[in-house]
């Protein structure tokens, strides 16, 4: 039986034809004996077309996980983080010496905003909405309440375009948010690492002196323009994940719950019983008796539904 991946959050689809022969094409004249241009222009420019900001509140980086890794060292604190959340953030807070304090989320995964205001010391504040591996959006109205704070807040956004949710609206109204944006998900680039930050001007300026003057290769730049210009077969696939996300989640609700993201947060850890049948899903070593599984092809979630499925049926 073949093997199916459902484990990492990744796109099931690759990038389009038409795409990948516009990529190869560049690829033939590519200068590669030179450095990419300085602040990649023309890439943040694209950027700035996509998200309908000015160029000064764009900056790109190789991965989100760059920009949280620049952010969170800049940070000199204490980092709130709210679990379960994407552990790279206690990750790089650890490595850069600073103390992570949780504060969990409340049992129908909110923000615990009280308890976030309570952190006096805190220097950053990181929100992942939707939340991985939750999948929930977080309200709008307690994010209002932490950014009225003043303290920095970084809004990981990496399944946005699969939510429907924008918060860049808060951008006009808060200089301390930071909102983080991948094309690991939607894109289908999670091997060319590509992420991107939206803020206030000033702070996009602080963040850029922070990066190397060379940070990103000029084959993952020119394949983010390209999907960026064929963005119109980007949104067909999204539009197939989140109606699978839902047929699936409407399949197995009795185990699972709902999402916003391109993923399933499972009520059970199933990541051995869904190995044995050659199904990989996310193992959550640090929410208990939990496990998530990633929104593939039909075929794919139909051998998922189905092992589900019978797992209920001997287990319950």
């Amino acid at each position: 039986m073949e093997e199916i991946y459902l484990d990492k959050n990744e796109n099931p689809f690759n990038v389009p034809e038409k795409v990948k022969k516009e990529f190869i094409n560049y690829a033939k004249d590519a200068d590669f004996n030179r450095y990419p241009e300085k602040g990649l222009p023309s890439l943040i420019k694209k950027l700035a077309g996509l998200t309908g900001f000015s160029s000064e509140n764009i900056i790109a980086a190789n991965g989100s996980d760059e920009l949280l890794d620049i952010l969170i060292r800049r940070a000199e604190g204490d980092i709130v983080v709210s679990s379960p959340t994407f552990e790279m953030y206690s990750f790089y807070a650890r490595n850069y010496g600073h103390k992570a304090i949780d504060v969990p989320l409340r049992s129908d995964f909110s923000l615990d905003v009280n308890g976030i205001l309570a952190q006096k010391d805190a220097k950053l504040v990181v929100i992942c909405s939707p939340n991985n591996p939750t999948g929930n959006l977080i309200d709008r109205e307690s994010i209002k309440k932490i950014l009225d704070s003043g303290v920095t807040t970084i809004l990981d956004n990496a399944y946005y375009e699969f939510s429907g949710e924008d918060y860049t609206d808060l951008i006009a109204k808060y200089s301390n948010l930071i909102i983080l944006r991948t094309f690991s998900k939607a894109f289908s680039l999670a091997g060319m690492r590509i992420g991107y930050g939206i803020a206030e001007s000033k702070f996009i300026s602080e963040i850029k002196k922070l990066q190397a003057p060379f940070y990103m290769n000029i084959l993952s730049a020119k394949m983010a323009e390209i999907m960026i210009d064929n963005y119109s077969l980007i949104v067909e696939k999204i539009k197939y994940i989140v109606e699978e996300r839902e047929r699936v989640y409407n399949e197995i609700k009795d185990i699972a719950y709902p999402s916003s993201a391109n993923f399933l947060l499972l009520k059970k850890d199933l990541y051995g019983y869904m190995e044995e049948n050659g199904i990989h899903i996310r193992k959550l070593p640090l929410v208990k008796d939990r496990s998530r599984l990633t929104i593939g092809t039909k075929d794919e979630n139909k051998r998922a539904i189905e092992a589900i499925k019978k797992y209920v049926m001997e287990k319950f």
